[in-house]
């Protein structure tokens, strides 16, 4: 009950309850990159959240674009299900934390939501979801004297390439099964038996 109601009343994941016209959790968006505070769940002091609802078709994706002025000490996004619960990490790429991103070029991170893999570095796959939670979190030891930008566009699945950078490095099914295997022996390793 508890994280249902934290959910669709506090952070308004199913659209606008309150009446004000503003939904904090927008569908197939992120809410401006903020610091924790008990409106949003709480959390460490320095980190910084950004959130929303992805929904999308099977021939669709969303482009997520996030800009950093600041590097943090760790930074992550993951997908989740409507209960708040983390998607397969271990069987999919469906978190990437700070160090597994590929930031373009220009130093942008640009992330692509998908259910198919589009051969690009930064894929969060949804893992057969068609709908659930967007969520990104800056880690800082101090304050940043500014917050990172975060810009999200949904696209045809199939124009995803037309929308990045020309250098964007294709991703093979070989490179991306061995990227799976080492996320599965990551989780064996964190969850092994002594």
């Amino acid at each position: 009950t508890f994280w249902n109601e934290f959910y669709d009343l506090v952070l308004e994941a199913h659209g606008d309850k309150n009446g004000d016209g503003f939904t904090l959790m927008p569908r197939n968006g992120l809410n401006e990159p903020a610091f924790a505070n008990l409106a949003t769940g709480g959390g460490q002091s320095t980190n910084v959240f950004s959130g929303g609802v992805f929904d999308i078709q099977a021939d669709e994706a969303l482009l997520v674009e996030v800009v950093v002025p600041v590097k943090p000490a760790y930074m992550g996004f993951h997908l989740s299900n409507f209960w708040g619960e983390s998607l397969d990490y271990a069987n999919h790429t469906s978190s990437l934390n700070g160090f597994q991103s590929e930031p373009d070029a220009d130093g942008t991170l640009r992330y692509v939501v998908a259910g198919t893999d589009p051969g690009v570095p930064n894929w969060l796959d949804t893992a057969g979801h068609l709908s659930g939670f967007l969520t990104l979190r800056w880690t800082y030891s101090m304050p940043p004297p500014e917050l990172p930008k975060t810009t999200v566009t949904k696209l045809p699945l199939a124009l995803v390439r037309d929308h990045l950078p020309a250098a964007t490095r294709t991703v093979s099914v070989e490179e991306r099964r061995e990227q799976i295997k080492v996320r599965q022996e990551h989780v064996r390793r964190r969850y092994r038996q002594y």
